[in-house]
């Protein structure tokens, strides 16, 4: 992409030549829930000894003089869920978790339909073709990068709450406390019957299997709060731990 196409820029226009963008998207319960990972980069031409001295003893291929020093910031994550009926409309929660990163890439070849790169370090190749401008979904990058990206508190707080949950149920009476608080008249009522076999088939039935799906998510709610609060990266754009080379 040209120079700071998103406004994320963290060089000047007289170090940067151009800004790298990286998108992975998951769709999950037939398009219900998504899941984007953009890592948003500033391209940086190497140096005529940066040059030499990745050149000097290569094996692989030979750098070009159009080899770029990719600086990523902190990859940027979506966890999104479907609004409506629309396949492209979701509800995104921000993360910024992770370290900052660069890598060298080449480009062999470029016109307007291909463009073939090249992987500085391993020679890997990669084979790109350009979209249309009106694509959606490959477009999709630049509305996300705009999202701010979550606080810090506000998602410990989430995590802390859902690892709490989890844990009531898994270790906890949460299975017996949906049918305790359940009204008098329901369970004597007769209209009400099935719903309250439901609840004592749920109880006996599967009530070992929700005990250990509730574990096994407190247990990541927990991961994931360690995660948050010891990340290396940060999760707020304010807290990149690296700045532009000068």
């Amino acid at each position: 992409l040209p120079f700071n196409s998103t406004g994320l820029a963290r060089y000047d226009g007289q170090t940067s030549v151009a800004e790298a963008i990286n998108v992975v998207s998951l769709d999950g319960l037939g398009g219900l829930l998504r899941a984007t990972v953009i890592l948003r980069g500033d391209a940086v031409p190497l140096t005529p000894q940066e040059l030499k001295d990745m050149n000097t003893n290569r094996t692989i291929t030979l750098l070009s003089n159009l080899a770029i020093r990719a600086n990523f910031d902190a990859p940027r994550i979506f966890f999104g869920k479907r609004q409506g009926r629309s396949k492209n409309a979701f509800k995104y929660l921000p993360l910024q978790l992770g370290p900052i990163s660069d890598v060298v890439l080449d480009t062999s070849f470029n016109d307007q339909f291909v463009r073939i790169g090249m992987g500085g370090t391993s020679g890997t190749r990669f084979i790109f073709t350009r979209t249309s401008d009106d694509d959606d979904e490959a477009l999709e990058y630049k509305a996300l990068l705009q999202q701010p990206p979550a606080k810090k508190p506000k998602l410990l707080g989430i995590m802390t709450s859902i690892l709490l949950a989890s844990f009531y149920i898994a270790f906890g009476n949460g299975i017996k406390l949906a049918a305790s608080i359940t009204p008098s008249f329901v369970t004597t009522s007769a209209a009400f019957s099935p719903l309250v076999n439901l609840l004592s088939a749920v109880k006996m039935s599967v009530g070992g299997l929700m005990r250990i799906t509730a574990g096994v998510t407190g247990l990541l709610a927990g991961l994931g709060a360690l995660l948050i609060a010891f990340s290396s990266g940060g999760i707020e754009r304010d807290g990149m731990q690296a700045e532009a080379a000068q």
